[in-house]
């Protein structure tokens, strides 16, 4: 038995019950683009945020249109990214593919909802946080739509990323957190509940619309936060899974 297989049954006795990947930095790299090319979009969202305060307040009249478009460009990283996910190796079975089929497929949903929020509203919106004009409903529910194709696209992700993860040991071993994805599922639902209270202040008295407008957007901005802090953590952990796939068995 080579040196090497003997180091590595000892130190990771799981090694060798994982299917070689057909193409190794083809998929490592497709890992990255999908985790970055969704931070990417997540970072723009920032930025148009940062740039609508600063418009209000008089420091800047700049309309970040391009902030928003170089969310769309992240999103279709991210999207050929997953598409590389779907049959990393010949041990996919044709369910957990199709579950990842799905959950690509959905980012063509996302990219017309996102293009729709951040480049139809919210470049022509007074400001789309604090007075987001007429048609504040409809983009609130833009966004609960927005924030359940994210999720379906998660769900239907998270077993091929999973599937990669565990191949280092240092996901075997906890190093690395394996519900990374399910808190960024967390944070979605957190935010999402900001918009559905942000819908219901049109439905509601005009003594307490106020309130609960205020409390839509202090939950939408917790749940932005965490979102963003998970998708930090998953980006992260791609990196530190990066050079375990393009060396098969050695990690």
């Amino acid at each position: 038995m080579p040196v090497r297989a003997t180091i590595l049954g000892i130190v990771d006795p799981h090694a060798e019950e994982l299917t070689p990947l057909s193409h190794p930095r083809l998929t490592a790299i497709g890992l990255l683009m999908w985790s970055f090319g969704a931070m990417i979009s997540v970072l723009m969202v920032w930025c148009m945020r940062s740039a609508e305060v600063l418009r209000d307040i008089g420091v800047s009249a700049w309309m970040p249109s391009r902030f928003a478009w170089a969310g769309v460009g992240g999103l279709m990283i991210s999207m050929i990214g997953a598409a590389t996910l779907i049959r990393p190796h010949p041990g996919v079975t044709r369910r957990e593919a199709l579950r990842c089929s799905i959950g690509v497929s959905l980012y063509a949903a996302l990219l017309f909802v996102y293009h729709a929020i951040y480049i139809g509203h919210d470049v022509i919106s007074p400001s789309p946080i604090f007075a987001p004009g007429g048609d504040a409903l409809g983009r609130s529910v833009l966004r609960v739509l927005m924030f359940l194709l994210v999720a379906g696209i998660v769900w239907g992700v998270r077993p091929a990323a999973l599937g990669l993860a565990v191949r280092s040991v240092i996901v075997r071993t906890g190093r690395v957190d394996r519900q990374s994805l399910l808190a960024v599922l967390a944070s979605l639902g957190i935010a999402a509940l900001g918009d559905l209270l942000s819908i219901a202040t049109h439905f509601s008295p005009v003594s307490i619309a106020d309130i609960i407008s205020i409390v839509s957007v202090v939950v939408i901005s917790l749940g932005s936060v965490l979102f963003t802090v998970g998708m930090v953590n998953i980006c992260i952990d791609t990196v530190r899974i990066y050079p375990v796939l393009v060396r098969p068995g050695v990690g």
